[in-house]
């Protein structure tokens, strides 16, 4: 219990995306509002310092509800809060889903790169031919929970994944040792038909201690985040629907204006 008498929320009560959509819900109160011309032009509502959060928010959304379709007998935990101080951007570092199952504990970080090329080697990954630091941070939010199991006295293997939404193409030259990197739509898949080494004890005990406040650092969110972020997302779809219909309304004037044209030009 707090000590003004309230139940602890439980880390498995988090949403998917949860830390991030703070993020992006306090940037957003923090940028200037848009003008009425440019919510009529359909400008974009958030800012180019909120779009990757925004993008990453979704991002670890759908990775949520894909990990929603495990059997019975897996827990599953989001936006669990890991880091001891906020960054330059003032975000405090956590890790995107914990997965607690038969085959082990999984540490998986949500990368959302929509339409993008991924090239994936043995030390690296690269994102339109940018190297990613994919690799070292996964290994790192790994060995944070490791720490987590060992200190409680629990022995389970943990492994990193990354899991990449969006992507156009993924090329795997070589997994790499420590992490693996694939599609988030053939995550579920993958951890399904990996081999059971934790017995049923064991995975209730690693259950219950992800499961718990304590284990983890305060975590002090805003309980109308959801419903704020819902309506930066309806804004941002909104602003999409304008573009789109002026890019429609263009384009059918550039073909109301040729028309009468046409017959000129076929004499």
């Amino acid at each position: 219990m707090n000590d003004d008498g309230r139940r602890t929320k439980r880390m498995r009560d988090r949403a998917a995306g949860a830390a991030v959509m703070e993020q992006v819900v306090r940037l957003h109160t923090q940028s200037p509002p848009r003008s009425a011309l440019a919510r009529a032009l359909g400008a974009p509502p958030i800012g180019a310092d909120t779009a990757p959060w925004f993008a990453g928010a979704l991002g670890e959304r759908e990775v949520g509800a894909l990990l929603d379709r495990l059997p019975e007998g897996w827990s599953v935990f989001h936006a669990i809060p890991v880091g001891t101080r906020p960054d330059a951007s003032g975000a405090v570092a956590d890790v995107d889903h914990i997965v607690a199952g038969p085959a082990g504990v999984f540490v998986v970080n949500t990368k959302h790169h929509r339409g993008q090329r991924v090239w994936v080697g043995e030390r690296a990954v690269l994102v339109a031919g940018q190297k990613q630091p994919y690799l070292r941070n996964s290994d790192l939010e790994a060995s944070r929970v490791r720490g987590v199991l060992a200190q409680a006295g629990i022995v389970a293997p943990v492994t990193a994944v990354v899991a990449l939404v969006g992507t156009k193409e993924v090329t795997v030259r070589q997994q790499p040792r420590r992490v693996m990197v694939l599609r988030a739509e053939g995550l579920v898949r993958w951890l399904t038909r990996r081999p059971a080494v934790l017995d049923a004890a064991t995975t209730s005990a690693v259950a219950r201690l992800f499961d718990d406040p304590a284990t983890w650092r305060t975590v002090d969110s805003s309980s109308d985040t959801l419903e704020r972020f819902a309506v930066i997302e309806r804004e941002v779809r909104n602003a999409q629907l304008v573009r789109f219909g002026w890019g429609l309304a263009a384009a059918l004037g550039v073909v109301a204006v040729a028309l009468p044209l046409i017959p000129a030009l076929t004499r």
